[in-house]
């Protein structure tokens, strides 16, 4: 479902679209982050976003203004992932994993594929901000030294990258695109 592409430059993605790219394949939109098997232990998920409940999304449209979208509902699953549930009823799993700053990066499968994409939130009070760091806006040669492979110019693998925490922390994470509001 989450594709790495280029960056739209004229049109703005539907929050809707950006939001179940983020969440619910992998959380990521163009300039992904992915791995072929997680970076971070189901064991290591903590509830973020509490025990769920319906979400209102927004996506940025300019400046510090938002516009409203569509409604999600995400449940919290007894491993400790958060169930993503769809419009037509399906489900997508994703977990929340902290880092420094009072940051977490969230992990998700990219349905109908083996691999892993990333995201990375900061929840502040009822609001959720998604933050998709781009791969090709990070310093190139720090990001090699970290084990980073550049798997063409709008994706990079992270299978190689020895510490997850420290590699989430260290990307320059750009502004929220996408913010959910709890209802």
């Amino acid at each position: 479902m989450i594709a790495c592409q280029p960056k739209p430059r004229v049109t703005i993605m539907s929050h809707r679209k950006s939001l179940l790219l983020a969440l619910a394949a992998s959380f990521l939109v163009a300039g992904c982050f992915y791995s072929e098997s997680p970076k971070f232990p189901i064991q290591t998920a903590v509830p973020a976003l509490g025990e769920g409940g319906r979400f209102q999304t927004y996506q940025r449209v300019e400046g510090e203004n938002f516009r409203k979208d569509d409604v999600i509902v995400l449940r919290r699953r007894p491993d400790g992932a958060y169930a993503l549930i769809e419009d037509k009823g399906e489900t997508s799993a994703t977990s929340f994993h902290p880092i420094a700053g009072g940051f977490h990066v969230g992990q998700a499968r990219e349905k109908d594929k083996s691999r892993f994409e990333y995201v990375v939130v900061r929840v502040t009070g009822n609001e959720v901000f998604l933050f998709h760091p781009q791969c090709d806006e990070q310093d190139k040669v720090q990001m090699e030294r970290l084990g980073v492979v550049f798997a063409g110019e709008y994706s990079c693998a992270i299978d190689s990258v020895a510490n997850s925490n420290e590699f989430f922390a260290f990307l320059k994470l750009g502004e929220s695109k996408t913010k959910l509001v709890r209802e």
